[in-house]
């Protein structure tokens, strides 16, 4: 099979979207016949100047798209690296000699492009045109869905694949000096070098330390002194450094004399520079941001800061300082981020993405759900509505210690497919007041969540609806629901009053379905989940609970496919997750 790569840059001196594209090359290559076309490269010269400044430009793109019509004629697939212009020739070029054509996006020319008429309409177009569109992060796909709806069931993320080991990490004590860089092959506003600025005279004022940033790549010259004349007016010209360029084993180098490396960009697809300052030892701090942050924010949230405003960067980063296991940390997270990225698992993706004949089927959604089923956790008596603490506390930390996470329903619709395999739901059904003194806690050490059902007529009484528990129990009340809230759990319904519904009337089942959403979006916004109270359901039933929710939960029937099984996802204990992750 032939494959014509068409970008705008490759080679493995620079970084992002050359560095990314050289290794697909160099892999694809062990497999398939590659020819490399650059979509800014013109057959044709044509001289400026006319009554329209334009025509030449059109002229020469008219030209070239003819000329590469020939040349390509005879390859099987074509592969846009990179969006922009770049992805609207490829897909131009690829419809007028039809062939199969795939967009890779890389970060910015889909995550900003929103801001430019001009890029939104060549993205829009080549998505649709796309058999298949590769993204980075979940963001960048949720950014690409806001302009061209219509390539939902095409996306995929396939990472940037990391190589590369890390002997360990030696951090200073902090007590006088931090050193911070920041790099890139063209240093400019979008690693957001004037927000750093102002990010050290915030620090200054919080810290006695003194504070050194290396910014290492190019700078436009009008750029860099706009940032000279703000160096000179905050009075930090001791405390900033231009590197200029450097290759990638000068860099690293440069990178083992930070402390940390920080990330303040606004928006990112992949950024190679954190991964490889991991590899040298040194730290990072970031934005919330990318690939990167979307795989390690919840395990690891002393790393990245929730906002933009230079106080609060000032400020974790003095706090980040502080922390007494970063070694120990960084290096967990080095392979947590390496564990979904290896060069084999990166490779496995883009060979099974090409291998592909005319007569393939769509790919069916069968994406599985893996979701523990509890109660109450609390004490140490295990009964069949309790948990004891201890036992859900080691379960907790079993599943981290084999790489996985747990969280809420909604935070796991918001993440990737391929990330989504590394989660377990966790869900808590009746809502019980235990719950904020420990499942709470446990969770809150790793930054986890839940979906606690709650019954809404409920809300605040005690559990003598039910005479087949013999522990009394009180049911979280309002302000306990919306402290649950903000501290990122799920808030779904599980009815009124928790009846069986396969004993109710059409009107009884309407109430308890449509009244507890109304009240549970009034209290804490929208509600988008149910769970079958006793599991109780059929088909009738769950068409019923369809008008209303996205998603509904049984016990210990129905299945685990995302779309088959939407309204009947099933649930395992705990002793049944146990043996899956073994």
């Amino acid at each position: 099979m032939k494959v014509l790569i068409v970008t705008t840059e490759i080679g493995v001196t620079e970084g992002g979207l050359a560095l990314a594209c050289q290794r697909v090359v160099d892999l694809l290559a062990k497999e398939y016949d590659i020819e490399i076309a650059l979509s800014s490269e013109y057959p044709i010269y044509t001289a400026k100047g006319g009554i329209n400044p334009t025509i030449g430009d059109s002229i020469r793109k008219e030209y070239k798209l003819k000329y590469d019509c020939q040349a390509y004629a005879n390859v099987d697939v074509i592969i846009a690296f990179g969006g922009r212009f770049n992805g609207y020739y490829s897909a131009l070029l690829a419809s007028k000699i039809g062939k199969r054509f795939i967009l890779v996006l890389r970060g910015s020319d889909v995550n900003i492009a929103k801001w430019s008429v001009e890029d939104t309409l060549y993205l829009r177009e080549a998505a649709t045109k796309a058999s298949e569109v590769i993204c980075l992060s979940e963001e960048m796909i949720q950014n690409l869905l806001s302009i061209c709806p219509e390539a939902k069931e095409k996306v995929q993320i396939i990472p940037n694949q990391q190589e590369g080991i890390c002997s360990g990490f030696t951090f200073n004590d902090f007590s006088r000096k931090i050193i911070v860089g920041v790099a890139a092959s063209h240093l400019n506003e979008k690693k957001g070098i004037g927000n750093l600025l102002a990010m050290l005279v915030e620090f200054k004022k919080i810290s006695s330390k003194d504070i050194r940033l290396e910014l290492v790549g190019d700078v436009d010259i009008d750029l860099l002194e706009n940032y000279k004349r703000e160096i000179a007016m905050y009075g930090l010209e001791n405390c900033i450094v231009f590197v200029g360029y450097q290759t990638r084993d000068a860099l690293r180098a440069t990178m083992r004399k930070w402390d940390f490396y920080i990330q303040a960009s606004v928006c990112e697809g992949h950024p190679n520079s954190i991964f490889e300052c991991l590899c040298s030892g040194t730290g990072f701090i970031s934005s919330k941001t990318g690939y990167i942050a979307e795989r390690l924010q919840n395990l690891f949230p002393e790393f990245f800061f929730d906002s933009f405003s230079p106080k609060i960067i000032a400020k974790k980063l003095k706090d980040l300082a502080e922390t007494s296991n970063l070694a120990s940390r960084y290096l967990a997270a080095f392979y947590e981020l390496k564990k979904g990225c290896t060069k084999e698992e990166v490779d496995r993706k883009w060979i099974d993405l090409l291998a592909y004949n005319k007569t393939k089927r769509k790919n069916l959604d069968v994406e599985n759900i893996v979701c523990v089923g509890l109660h109450d956790v609390k004490g140490d008596v295990h009964d069949s509505i309790t948990t004891p603490t201890r036992v859900f506390r080691n379960f907790v930390e079993y599943v981290v210690d084999q790489g996985y996470g747990i969280c809420s329903m909604t935070d796991y619709l918001h993440k990737s497919r391929e990330e989504r395999k590394q989660w377990i739901v966790c869900t808590f059904d009746d809502g019980y007041k235990s719950l904020i003194h420990d499942a709470l806690q446990i969770l809150k050490k790793h930054s986890f969540t839940a979906t606690v059902f709650v019954c809404t007529g409920l809300i605040g009484k005690d559990n003598s609806w039910n005479n087949k528990d013999a522990d009394l129990r009180e049911h979280l009340n309002k302000d306990e629901l919306k402290l649950l809230k903000r501290e990122g759990w799920e808030i779904a319904s599980h009815g009124v009053f928790h009846k069986n519904m396969l004993k109710l009337s059409d009107t009884e089942v309407e109430y308890e379905l449509l009244e507890s959403k109304k009240m549970l979006e009034q209290l804490i916004g929208s509600c988008e989940t149910f769970a079958y109270p006793y599991g109780a359901y059929n088909k009738f039933i769950s068409q019923c609970v369809a008008k209303y929710y996205s998603y509904a939960f049984s016990v210990d029937q129905g299945g685990t496919s995302m779309s088959v099984d939407r309204y009947q996802l099933k649930r395992y204990s705990i002793t049944e997750i146990y043996e899956m992750l073994k």
